[in-house]
């Protein structure tokens, strides 16, 4: 029922995945900085950032490539005891590829919508603030991700496609993700003008991790912000030209290790307040 494994990912990312995919996101760097002339990409500030995401990338490789097995293993196995009825896997028979790829998109992404949308609620923030500490969002930050969070999407995928009996297109989307992950974390100025609620641009994702109070909790579509239009988080008020990160939030930038570790402090702090203990502050970078 499941049917993907560990192998299948793995070759259905090819070249493009792991420590490869880090190249593909300093060429986009390279043509920032030659062809649109955004000098601050080579800047102090962005290599310290950039150094970090790459921190927590191989970290979290690391982590993957030690207990992915017994995480996807876990998911298969409740997956199977909570016996949720599948489509037949006849089902698409003769139903052309690239349109039951469409629907996956379609549907994959209003679900991405719901978890991201739960990741900005006050449980939910401490495992996705890595993703929001890059203070120069570049196509690196698309790899500043807590692993928990990774485990959470990657599950989510999977159990999504096995039910819709396509597991098999699973490594061709998480590729297709990853590309469009890192464009729109670039800083350009393409809207995609008409296309612009079908298609997730870089400004619309730039103001995603803006750090200014109107902008949180918005557009969390991953790459159709249709969904933001319809449930009321759509915000591109102008090309984004407010700060980046998290830091008026108390979240470290530049310390891979200060930002693994918050998702847990900030989940013992939270307890703490429940159960009606004073919460110790949390300083950034402790």
């Amino acid at each position: 029922m499941f049917g993907v494994t560990l192998a299948d990912i793995g070759r259905g990312l090819g070249w493009f995945a792991g420590i490869n995919s880090l190249f593909i996101a300093a060429a986009m760097s390279f043509v920032l900085v030659v062809i649109f002339g955004k000098t601050r990409e080579i800047g102090r500030h962005a290599i310290e950032n950039t150094s970090a995401s790459i921190v927590l990338y191989v970290i979290n490789i690391a982590i993957g490539l030690t207990f992915s097995h017994e995480i996807f293993g876990f998911a298969r196995k409740v997956y199977a005891l909570l016996g949720i009825p599948s489509l037949p896997e006849d089902f698409w028979a003769g139903t052309p590829v690239v349109l039951t790829f469409v629907l996956v998109i379609v549907v994959k992404d209003f679900c991405d919508y719901v978890i991201h949308r739960l990741m900005h609620t006050t449980w939910g923030w401490p495992s996705h603030a890595a993703h929001h500490s890059d203070t120069h969002v570049n196509a690196f930050s698309a790899f500043r991700v807590h692993y928990l969070e990774i485990v959470l999407m990657q599950v989510n995928y999977l159990l999504l496609l096995s039910w819709l009996q396509l597991p098999h297109l699973y490594p061709a989307l998480v590729t297709l993700v990853l590309a469009h992950n890192m464009y729109v974390h670039m800083d350009l100025p393409y809207t995609h003008g008409r296309l612009k609620y079908l298609i997730a641009s870089p400004v619309f994702h730039r103001w995603h991790h803006a750090d200014v109070p109107e902008a949180h909790g918005k557009n969390l579509a991953n790459i159709m912000p249709i969904y933001d239009l319809i449930f009321g988080t759509y915000y591109v008020p102008r090309p984004c030209d407010a700060p980046m990160g998290a830091l008026k939030g108390g979240i470290e930038d530049k310390n891979p290790l200060a930002i693994l570790v918050y998702p847990f402090q900030q989940w013992a702090r939270l307890l703490r307040a429940a159960v009606g203990k004073p919460a110790r502050r949390i300083e950034p970078g402790e």
